[in-house]
């Protein structure tokens, strides 16, 4: 039996996105499936992969030539979900990466959520105390590499972690590098992708940007606040059961990798006031909806 091979090397979120499409491959057509990516723990423990050992995408694409010419593999596909620059650069999509994706690997219906393999023993051990006031997890700023124009304002994050801690606690995730926040616990570059996803597990919200955050906190069932602005668009990469928040203008959803023409208007309409807004409206749902 002929197995396929799905490979991409971006961001975090795209490593999960490829453990998503493989898992749902294997479910309907009863194949597994040889992946490779940047992290090859957030594969770890799903049915339906097989993992190339290997981080490079150089190495992954010639090895996937190699099998196809051997008739060893039915097809490699890369999980391209954009155009790059060289083809005209980012535009608007038609529909969600999942929508998009399923269609490039033969799913007859698309994923509604991402999924991550974490065993009982990797949520109990990177578990928060219990005892106390609930937990909001917060992600201050994004990776830049790609683009600015994602990025929120420190000032308002500086604030709005302020104004969070008067009713929970608050645990930073991120990078190292990330501006630290007024928080309870700082966990900036001490957890793997894998571990912050089990962090993810024992908080009540997470409030953050477009990132492999937001996506990991669906795979775990924890509702989010995302600030969207207006880069990309919550029916492009969003979840309906988080609070999604965009600003419709003429140029959004713009996928603008340049410095905005507009001095990120977009972000600016998104207040401290929306997040804490949106924040009740996800801790009033509470429970109810965790296993969506």
């Amino acid at each position: 039996m002929k197995r396929k091979m799905f490979l991409r090397f971006e961001g975090l979120g795209d490593d999960l996105f490829v453990n998503t499409l493989a898992y749902h491959y294997w479910r309907e057509h009863g194949k597994r499936v040889i992946v490779a990516g940047k992290k090859h723990g957030l594969f770890r423990g799903n049915p339906g992969v097989w993992i190339l050992p290997t981080h490079s995408r150089n190495v992954a694409h010639k090895f996937g030539r190699l099998m196809e010419e051997l008739h060893l593999i039915e097809s490699m596909t890369y999980l391209e979900y954009q155009t790059n620059e060289e083809q005209g650069g980012m535009k608007p999509m038609k529909g969600h990466i999942f929508q998009v994706l399923a269609e490039k690997v033969g799913i007859s219906e698309a994923p509604k959520k991402p999924v991550l393999f974490l065993s009982e023993k990797e949520i109990k051990r990177t578990a928060l105390p219990s005892n106390g006031k609930p937990w909001v997890a917060i992600h201050s700023t994004g990776v830049t590499k790609m683009t600015e124009n994602k990025n929120w304002y420190l000032d308002r994050f500086e604030l709005l972690a302020s104004e969070i801690r008067k009713k929970y606690r608050v645990v930073q995730l991120g990078m190292v590098s990330d501006p630290v926040l007024e928080n309870d616990l700082d966990l900036r570059g001490q957890k793997s992708p894998r571990d912050a996803a089990a962090v993810l597990a024992s908080c009540s919200a997470l409030v953050c940007q477009v990132g492999y955050l937001m996506h990991a906190a669906a795979a775990v069932g924890t509702r989010s606040v995302v600030i969207y602005g207006g880069f990309e668009a919550p029916w492009e990469s969003g979840y309906e059961q988080n609070i999604n928040l965009f600003s419709k203008l003429d140029c959004s959803p713009c996928w603008l990798r340049k410095p905005c023409v507009h001095d990120k208007e977009c972000m600016k309409k998104i207040t401290v006031a929306d997040m804490l807004d949106g924040l009740k409206k996800v801790l009033e749902v509470g429970d109810e909806n965790q296993s969506f």
